[in-house]
């Protein structure tokens, strides 16, 4: 029995002696390759193979739910995944074969791909089994590489991740059209006036010569803490027109118009002198306006609510933000702040009493 795959030569190195080829595999084959072993991931530390990273469960649990939710529609986008065949392939009028029972297909980088693959066809099965068939017959890119070496093999492993750079999260969200979150997100910085041209779209963070207000990814955080858990773009109008609100609301009332396009030398002594412009404060306002949501607080009655903003002494040397856990004391005697979800759940507590949800203590 043969595995013949479609495919065309390519050529690596000067003299050409070195071949590889591009071809794809049904999704159906590489469940049925992995299951019987003729597609193996040297992946045992133990092993004298050894030759790539150990598997990763939540990695492949989440590559089978994107090729769930994206198949139907054509936009489950995959990289090729890389295998080195041992023995090298017989290549014949645009096909490779490979003799089934005696083929070595050896994953030098795609096993999380695979597994997903496999995991997602074991999926519909039980879940949808009416579109087991057109799953299967998905196919994924292969580059195949003939007879490597195990040293090679582990050489292009190395080359093939060391060399890769994943995007920037805010980069990621700026070319995300799938996410609700990430919708409503950049749906905000076109209605919220302080947000309009004041986020950073590309890099994960403001250097002191960036004037912006807050990154994408500041933002489509603070928007899933204020609809967690949201997996449809049904009805997400209402949302985000109570969201642009409520964002609304809370520039205004903060004393000084804290959010309104600055220089980059206005930004940078604002980041050094006021919490009312930190990536913390966003995420914690996103927490609160989750409850207020949550309250029924109409659209209309906001800025009434957070009315009470407006009394916070925002600036760092504020005793009240050390007390309560907000702010630190770092090596300079500077108070400092850290993007961690402890001071992001002390700053929401902060803001919740001045709000009134919870009675203040001790606040003056």
């Amino acid at each position: 029995m043969e595995l013949v795959l479609r495919a065309v030569p390519v050529c690596r190195g000067l003299q050409g002696e070195h071949q590889s080829y591009v071809g794809t595999l049904f999704f159906c084959d590489v469940a049925r390759l992995l299951n019987d072993d003729r597609l193996y991931v040297p992946n045992e530390p133990d092993l004298p193979d050894f030759a790539q990273r150990k598997p990763n469960a939540t990695r492949v649990k989440a590559i089978a739910r994107y090729i769930l939710e994206t198949y139907q529609d054509g936009t489950t986008f995959f990289p090729p995944i890389c295998v080195n065949v041992q023995p090298p392939p017989i290549y014949r009028d645009g096909s490779i074969f490979l003799p089934y029972h005696s083929v070595t297909l050896r994953l030098t980088d795609g096993q999380h791909r695979c597994f997903g693959i496999r995991q997602a066809l074991k999926d519909i099965q039980v879940e949808q089994s009416e579109y087991l068939p057109i799953l299967s017959q998905l196919e994924i890119g292969v580059l195949l590489y003939a007879g490597l070496s195990l040293e090679e093999e582990r050489q292009a492993f190395r080359d093939q991740n060391l060399l890769v750079q994943r995007p920037s999260v805010s980069l990621s969200h700026a070319f995300d059209q799938r996410s609700p979150a990430v919708l409503i997100a950049k749906d905000l910085i076109k209605r919220v006036p302080q947000f309009r041209n004041n986020v950073e779209m590309v890099e994960n963070g403001l250097g002191k010569h960036n004037s912006k207000l807050m990154t994408l990814s500041t933002l489509v955080t603070a928007t899933r803490h204020m609809f967690p858990n949201l997996k449809s773009k049904k009805d997400l109008e209402p949302r985000t027109d109570w969201a642009a609100t409520f964002w609304a609301a809370t520039a205004s009332v903060l004393p000084n118009d804290p959010w309104r396009v600055r220089t980059k030398e206005e930004r940078s002594v604002q980041r050094q002198e006021s919490l009312a412009v930190s990536a913390v404060v966003f995420q914690a306002l996103g927490m609160l306006a989750r409850e207020l949501y949550l309250e029924g607080i109409p659209e209309e009655e906001l800025v009434k609510w957070l009315a009470r903003l407006q009394e916070i002494d925002w600036r760092r040397s504020n005793e009240l933000w050390r007390e309560r856990g907000v702010t630190q004391v770092g090596a300079t005697v500077e108070p400092i702040i850290s993007n961690t979800k402890t001071t992001v759940d002390a700053c929401h507590k902060v803001l919740r009493e001045f709000v009134g949800i919870a009675p203040v203590s001790g606040v003056v």
